[in-house]
């Protein structure tokens, strides 16, 4: 999702853009898609090596100027050393190359690195000289439907009804679920519960939740994945989310937000951010449990005070003009 919202800061440059992507669940390839861009596939098992020569193979093809890497994530931090030797061997494009990740520690000459997560803006090492380095929420890239709600007047609700629940586009530990066991819990009875599912959710485990909930006696939506999760932002007085990089959007809506977190990489990041003032991150859910969840909800609930300063911390953090920022630090000539 953050690449698409790069392509789309791209397109208002007339800038053309093609994701490169591995084969491991079809119906991201279908999103992307949607939104109106060209996908090209890696086979899920290829090496390192075989990724790289793969992607220059799609740069000589499309004569590419410009190539964006955005590729931290579990897998390659377990190997972490073949990892590192990934953009050496790309670089034999001999292109431009912006690299999207908080990996400060690999000793690679990015054109531009960009690490737009909180607490960045304050890194003092440079892996590289020639390496320009981009810090902080100051660059977190927004979809153009996130740039818009920023710009949208919020008055925090006294008597808040409205729930969002939201894992990302995937939920492997099933939290989703877990939250939905913990809202039937709830005291209050009339609140409007949006659940919305991503694309790489399984569709045995939304019928499962169907039948958690059938029951529920305020209102209970399920949304397959959302073109404007935005304005599902705006509509909602409490966000319940994972601790991916759906935070930063509900910081730039203004919303207040209850975080639970996957995985301990994860929650560190997570912790840090809570220092911003716009989240309440419960932590680890292998160390917390359903009573937790619903003590946690109720209280920030019927707190107005705290849900208005959390709502007020979060657009102080972010303003959704990253993507101006980045674009600006390109060279002209590779946007024209």
């Amino acid at each position: 999702m953050r690449c698409l919202a790069f392509a789309q800061g791209l397109a208002r440059k007339r800038a053309e853009s093609i994701f490169v992507i591995r084969d491991y669940e079809p119906r991201v390839a279908g999103l992307i898609r949607d939104y109106g861009y060209n996908v090209e596939i890696i086979p899920g098992d290829s090496s390192f090596a075989r990724d790289a020569f793969l992607t220059t193979e799609f740069v000589s093809k499309y004569s590419a100027e410009l190539v964006i890497t955005d590729l931290s994530h579990t897998d390659n931090l377990a190997s972490l050393d073949k990892y590192s030797r990934y953009f050496p061997a790309l670089s034999a494009a001999q292109i431009f190359m912006i690299n999207i990740d908080d990996l400060i520690r690999i000793n690679f000459p990015y054109d531009i690195q960009i690490i737009p997560y909180y607490g960045a803006e304050n890194i003092n090492s440079r892996p590289h000289d020639s390496t320009k380095l981009l810090l902080g929420p100051a660059y977190f890239i927004f979809r153009q439907e996130f740039i818009e709600a920023a710009g949208v007047s919020r008055q925090i609700k006294e008597d808040a009804q409205n729930i969002l629940v939201t894992m990302g586009g995937s939920d492997p530990l099933n939290l989703t679920m877990k939250i939905a066991k913990a809202l039937l819990r709830l005291d209050k009875t009339s609140l409007n519960i949006r659940i919305v599912i991503g694309a790489g959710f399984a569709a045995s485990a939304r019928q499962e939740l169907e039948k958690i909930l059938k029951n529920y006696k305020g209102n209970c939506e399920f949304l397959m994945g959302s073109n404007n999760m935005a304005q599902l932002m705006l509509w909602s007085d409490l966000a319940v989310t994972g601790g991916g990089l759906t935070k930063y959007e509900t910081a730039v809506t203004g919303t207040p937000n209850i975080i639970i977190s996957h995985f301990d990489q994860e929650a560190a990041r997570t912790r840090e951010f809570e220092g911003g003032g716009s989240t309440l991150h419960l932590g680890l859910i292998s160390e917390i449990n359903e009573h937790d969840m619903v003590e946690s909800i109720e209280r920030l609930l019927k707190d107005h005070a705290l849900r208005t300063e959390m709502s007020q911390r979060g657009r102080n953090m972010v303003d959704g003009k990253g993507m101006e920022r980045i674009i600006s630090e390109i060279p002209g000539s590779l946007l024209t």
